[in-house]
């Protein structure tokens, strides 16, 4: 990725719509492919969280050499297990959890993918689980499950 290219988050309402008018004039989701850098790739809409698009992919084998599970009941934040790093592509954002992404990391493209839905292919690299305890933050390593 060269400098000048960013990856480009939405708020819900401010974002492009993801998808394209079929024949009969009517919108439909475009199909994207989701990268994580290192570990493989799966397709879905840009109306699927990216968490969804990965754990299918995670679940058909696509996901090569994970340093963990990702996880299949969350989807809203709390465990912070989805925390990636985009580096290339848009995509809009839901809420997300303050506890495990800061406003400032979310600036640099750090997000929860159970909050973001892509609005074209997105590239992603796995990003250390950060945990707070008692107002004191430290990072978890990505090494086992």
């Amino acid at each position: 990725m060269t400098d000048d290219i960013a990856p480009r988050a939405f708020a819900a309402d401010d974002a492009p719509s993801g998808t394209s008018e079929n024949g009969a004039g009517l919108a439909s989701p475009l199909r994207v492919t989701v990268t994580l850098e290192g570990h493989g790739a799966g397709t879905g809409s840009t109306e699927e969280r990216v968490l969804v698009i990965l754990e299918r992919a995670q679940g058909f084998g696509r996901l090569k050499n994970m340093p963990r599970r990702l996880p299949v009941g969350c989807r809203r934040g709390g465990c912070g297990i989805c925390r990636v790093r985009v580096t290339e592509g848009s995509y809009r954002t839901t809420a997300m959890s303050r506890a495990h992404v800061s406003p400032e990391e979310e600036a640099e493209g750090i997000v929860l993918a159970c909050a973001i839905y892509p609005l074209g292919d997105l590239s992603l690299r796995l990003e250390p689980v950060r945990l707070e305890k008692n107002g004191r933050t430290a990072e978890k390593s990505q090494g086992g499950e």
